[in-house]
Order: structure tokens, then C-alpha cells, then sequence
């Protein structure tokens, strides 16, 4: 079933369960606000989200201390028609009093205005929306890629990343209108980072990961089962989506300036004279929202994802104390420790050198904690020095 996000403001809403439970089988997920600024604010805020607004006629207009009327309608329909630069919405007025004898005024002055009398009207109104709301653009490419745009409620990656997935569906269904796209794999990034946030709460990213310098890249690493750091109990995300993961990871940090530049691709980008690169990592990063949608939703349960994977052994325990020395300290004052059970080295930073006053020969006892990346060990602590 198709479903449309719509707008309500009522004055007693909450009371309509019965209208609320019918839109919502109908498809419709309804937001409701008792006063017409709450409304407005949130439209303002939020419009491309919404397909269509349910007004009340008579409505609380700034304050539920104030008497329901007029007022609040007539500005909520104002500010609407103020926004059709950004999204021409459409709005129903939706009314329980207004048909009666004493608001033969209301009426008049709503002569312009198409109105459902609640109860008697509520399935046209239904119909209504749906054929208004599937004329728009928007809602249209919502319905074509229901899991993508579904990611972005607030129990997923958060209503702020829709605008940067709606514009990546755009320049796929409209690559002509394609622009500078050098600077198009921000947004890409930007959604991969709140995709490995939710994977952190529910479990399949480690908290010393997502928490960590260089999160982004070690929370692909540690998803696709390459931190070595870790035991890997069973498979955490299927192995294609890993590995495409990876594949954006390694495009978008090298279009970002401060990320590196191996491969060029913000170079390559300005000056193809064609936008199938840029494309095809639209659609790799619609495939992984794709299926982390349907993913996700299998698999919540924070406990039974941390179940999957542990810490490989004493190199990464807290509190686990390595024993060794300082064997040479660089040029520029970082020092390299050398354990006594560890078959690596470990590099110092030249603000724990001085901190302890290290020198090549110092004994020392630390604590340790893997890289984001998983490739090597950080000294998470010096507890000691002894000599």
C-alpha cells in the first residue's frame, strides 16, 4: 500500500481515534497539532516530508488559551501558499461545526474553498489526498522507492537526511539536470555516517568505533568482518553490501579535500563530460538503503547483534595491562613502544612522550585499544613507568 504523510491541525484530535485509525488503513500516517503556529512551524521546517495538510476550520490559533476560530485557519492557509516556492502542498479543510446554521459567515468566507464535513465526508476526504498528493513529484518518487525514503523516520537515520536522498533520486531520474557534481558526494558521506550511527545503536558497530577518530572508515571495516581486532561469532551484513559500502566509502572520502586524493575524484568529476560515475554511486548507495531498510527491521535487537562479534583477546581489553619500553623516539618526538607480549610495536604520541617524560630505554605498563580501522593498536593509557 502507498503511503502519504500528512499534516492535521485540530484543536481536539486527539480525541478521533476512530478517524486516526481509519487514515492510518487507508495509508495515511497523520501528525496532528492543535494549534495552527505548532502546525505551521512544523510545515515550515518539514514541508518536503509532508504530501498534503488536514485543516480544522475553527482552530486554536496561537494558544490553546484562546477561543477556536477563523483565525488560525486563515494563517495556516497563508503561510501555506507562502511556501509553494519551496513546495505547492495541497490542504483540505476538514470541519465538524462549520455545515451548521451559525457559521453561515465561515462559510462565506471559505466560498473559494472545497470543504469535508467530518464523519459524513472522512473517505473522500481520504480519496482526496491520495489524488492530489500523487500528482506531486515528490510523492511519486517516495512510492518508487518506498525503503529509501522510509529510512528517513525519525527511528532510523532521521527526517534531516531526507532532502539529501530525495535530491540523489532526482539526479537519477533526472540526470540532464545534473550540475557540478564534484560536489554532489558530500551527501553520500553524510548519509553513510548516519547509517553506521543506527548500526552503533542497535548493536553491530562497537561503541569505541563509532566513537572514535577515523569512525566512518572503521565502522565499514568492522562491518565487513575485517577487524582483526574482533571475533566475528556469524556474518553481520551480507558481503555485497559491505563491499559497496566500501566501494562509496572510498569515492566520497577522496572527493572530500582533507580526506587524501589517491584516486582524483574530485578532479575526474569536474572535468568528464559525462555523469555515469556519479550515477552509479546514487544507485550503489540506493542499493545499500535498500536493504538495510528491510535489515534493520530483522535485525534490532541491540543484545543479540552484540552477541555477534567480541573483542579477540588481552590486546584489546580494558584495563589489561602490556608491559614494555621505549625503543627509539623519532625526529619529530614520537616514540615506538615495544611489549613484552605483543609481537608488534606501538607508536607513542609525542603528548604522552612528554607527559611521562619518556626517553628511549623507559619501562613502561599501558592499556590498549584498537585503531577505527582495525589495522593496528592506540595506547589507550600509560598506568605506569617504571624506570
Amino acid at each position: 500500500m502507498k503511503k502519504y504523510e500528512v499534516l492535521w491541525i485540530d484543536d481536539d484530535a486527539e480525541k478521533q481515534d476512530a478517524f486516526l485509525e481509519s487514515a492510518y488503513l487507508e495509508g495515511l500516517n497523520i501528525n496532528y497539532f492543535k494549534t495552527s503556529k505548532q502546525g505551521m512551524e512544523e510545515l515550515t521546517s518539514k514541508i518536503e516530508l509532508y504530501d498534503a495538510v488536514i485543516l480544522d476550520a475553527l482552530v486554536y490559533n496561537e494558544s490553546e488559551d484562546e477561543k477556536a476560530g477563523l483565525i488560525g485557519l486563515l494563517n495556516s492557509i497563508k503561510i501555506i501558499h507562502s511556501l509553494a516556492n519551496r513546495k505547492k502542498i495541497p490542504y483540505f479543510i476538514f470541519s465538524g461545526y462549520i455545515d451548521q446554521d451559525e457559521h453561515t459567515s465561515a462559510r462565506e468566507m471559505l466560498a473559494d474553498e472545497t470543504i469535508f464535513i467530518k464523519s459524513k465526508d472522512n473517505h473522500a476526504l481520504f480519496g482526496a489526498i491520495k489524488k492530489a498528493a500523487d500528482k506531486h513529484e515528490t510523492t511519486q518518487l517516495k512510492h518508487k522507492y518506498p525503503k529509501v525514503f522510509a529510512l528517513c523516520e525519525d527511528n532510523y537515520i532521521g527526517s534531516k537526511h531526507f532532502e539529501r536522498i530525495l535530491q540523489l533520486v532526482k539526479d537519477i531520474e533526472n540526470p540532464d539536470l545534473i550540475y557540478n557534481q564534484q560536489d554532489t558526494l558530500l551527501p553520500i558521506r553524510k548519509v553513510l555516517e548516519a547509517l553506521f550511527e543506527k548500526m552503533n545503536k542497535i548493536g553491530l558497530v562497537p561503541d569505541e568505533i563509532q566513537n572514535g577518530s577515523g569512525a566512518i572508515n572503521g565502522a565499514s571495516s568492522f562491518l565487513g568482518g575485517y577487524n582483526k581486532y574482533y571475533n566475528y561469532k556469524e556474518e553481520l551484513i551480507h558481503p555485497v553490501i559491505a563491499a559497496t559500502i566500501r566501494h562509496l566509502i572510498s569515492f566520497t572520502q577522496d572527493a572530500a579535500h582533507n580526506e587524501g586524493n589517491k584516486l582524483g575524484v574530485d578532479t575526474y568529476l569536474s572535468s568528464t563530460n559525462n555523469n555515469f560515475l556519479y550515477q552509479s554511486l546514487c544507485y550503489s548507495l540506493l542499493e545499500v538503503l535498500d536493504y538495510l531498510k528491510s535489515f534493520i527491521d530483522a535485525n534490532s535487537d541491540k543484545e543479540k547483534n552484540q552477541r555477534k562479534w567480541s573483542v579477540k583477546d588481552v590486546k584489546t581489553t580494558p584495563g589489561e595491562l602490556i608491559s614494555g619500553s621505549i625503543t627509539k623516539i623519532a625526529e619529530n618526538g614520537w616514540g615506538t613502544f615495544e611489549s613484552n607480549q605483543l609481537s608488534e610495536t606501538i607508536g607513542v604520541h609525542i603528548n604522552l612522550m612528554k607527559a611521562h617524560s619518556l626517553v628511549e630505554g623507559s619501562q613502561v605498563n599501558i592499556t590498549t585499544k584498537p585503531s577505527p580501522c582495525g589495522n593496528k593498536l592506540y595506547i589507550r593509557e600509560i598506568v605506569a613507568k617504571i624506570k
